[in-house]
């Protein structure tokens, strides 16, 4: 009994010992098979190189075509049309200062550049540059309006912005205005306000200067001087207006100038009638 029990016992032992081994080896194959790495298609690596061929093909023949556009014999400018209402600005001394600066070509042209350069110009208010196709370079300018001298050789625009011309330029009837740097906007207001007031007398501004006092100094049309002071200027010309009829009425010389500095009355300097004789004669 005791043997077989042995016999019995030792067969079912290796049996499953058997089985075992078996499942061991088993895992150890598909373990080889999930390292070992599958082997791609071809198609896999032609359809990324395929792409990378095609690319380069493409950056290359764009580079070829850029350079293409910059030849300025396969692009040329041929026209230069400067446009807008020059007065000051002398056009064929532009059209010879553009020309050479359009010999590098419809493409190669240096829009921003020419514009900037333009702009530098004194008589230059504002400058557009620019292409239109095919062969033609388009320049729009509005040149300063000059409404009145300052200081000796500048001018200022209607906004009160100062420019001074590279040639000296004599313009008839503009008002001379002065005053310390920084206050153009200032004394073209004041000018403004003045020439204004003035227009029920039908008198004219010439001169206004504001000086290192900030003091007010006027002259008119006529001739005559006004001294307004540094406060209250505006207020100071209202009374001038309504007592200029008094004034002129006054005296029996011409009136040279006037102090109206005072708060309670106005000062003022006739020339007699004997100096203006010796002046005339």
């Amino acid at each position: 009994m005791a043997g077989t029990c042995r016999s019995w016992c030792g067969v079912f032992s290796g049996r499953r010992h058997t089985g075992m081994t078996y499942v061991a080896v088993k895992r150890k194959v598909q373990a080889r098979r999930r390292q070992k790495p599958a082997r791609k298609p071809l198609g896999h690596w032609l359809r990324p190189a395929f792409v990378v061929l095609m690319m380069s093909g493409s950056v290359a023949g764009l580079v070829l075509m850029l350079e293409w556009m910059k030849d300025p014999h396969a692009w040329p400018v041929k026209t230069v049309q400067i446009e807008g209402d020059l007065q000051y600005l002398d056009h064929a001394a532009l059209q010879k200062f553009l020309v050479p600066m359009s010999d590098e070509g419809f493409f190669g042209v240096q829009v921003a550049r020419i514009q900037s350069l333009l702009q530098a110009r004194p008589w230059v208010e504002r400058v557009s540059v620019r292409r239109v196709w095919p062969n033609r370079l388009q320049i729009n300018i509005r040149e300063q309006q000059p409404v009145a001298r300052w200081g000796e050789t500048g001018f200022l625009n209607p906004r009160g912005e100062l420019f001074h011309p590279q040639v000296a330029v004599k313009i008839e009837g503009l008002p001379q205005l002065a005053g310390p740097k920084g206050h153009e906007q200032r004394v073209l207001s004041m000018f403004a306000q003045i020439r204004k007031s003035l227009q029920p007398l039908q008198l004219g501004v010439v001169r206004v200067q504001l000086d290192a006092r900030r003091a007010w100094h006027v002259q008119l049309d006529n001739g005559l001087k006004m001294e307004l002071g540094r406060r209250n200027s505006l207020q100071r010309v209202a009374r001038f207006v309504h007592a200029y009829p008094a004034i002129m009425a006054a005296g029996s010389g011409r009136v040279v100038s006037v102090d109206l500095r005072y708060s309670n009355g106005v000062a003022v300097h006739w020339q007699s009638i004997d100096k203006q004789a010796k002046r005339t004669g």
